[in-house]
């Protein structure tokens, strides 16, 4: 989303890293689908409003450089993420999650530095 200014919307990273957080811990037994749906979603948020934070960022980085190969592979991994379905059964719900889970963490890592 952008602001009435044309500048892209701020990030609360800490809330990022907060479902990332619940997202891959370990647990005793597989989560429930009502916590991976809703996770899932959340991820999923974060993950295109930090999709739009990478793009605008990869604009001012020279191509070619390897700062901009970086960039431009971690925002297409992301957009994968966000493109494919998770599969049908609790598991592949779950390894989707996952999968979110760390390109969430990525995109947070990066865009922090």
């Amino acid at each position: 989303m952008t602001l009435m200014t044309g500048d892209i919307e701020p990030i609360d990273l800490v809330s990022v890293r907060a479902t990332v957080r619940r997202a891959l811990q370990v647990r005793a037994r597989p989560p429930r689908a009502a916590e991976v749906r809703e996770i899932t979603g959340a991820l999923r948020g974060h993950v295109r409003r930090m999709l739009r934070v990478a793009r605008s960022r990869v604009e001012g980085v020279e191509r070619g450089t390897m700062a901009w190969i970086q960039w431009t592979a971690l925002i297409h991994r992301a957009q994968d993420d966000l493109d494919r379905v998770a599969g049908s059964g609790s598991s592949a719900a779950a390894m989707y999650m996952d999968d979110l889970g760390r390109t969430c963490r990525r995109l947070a890592d990066c865009l922090d530095e």
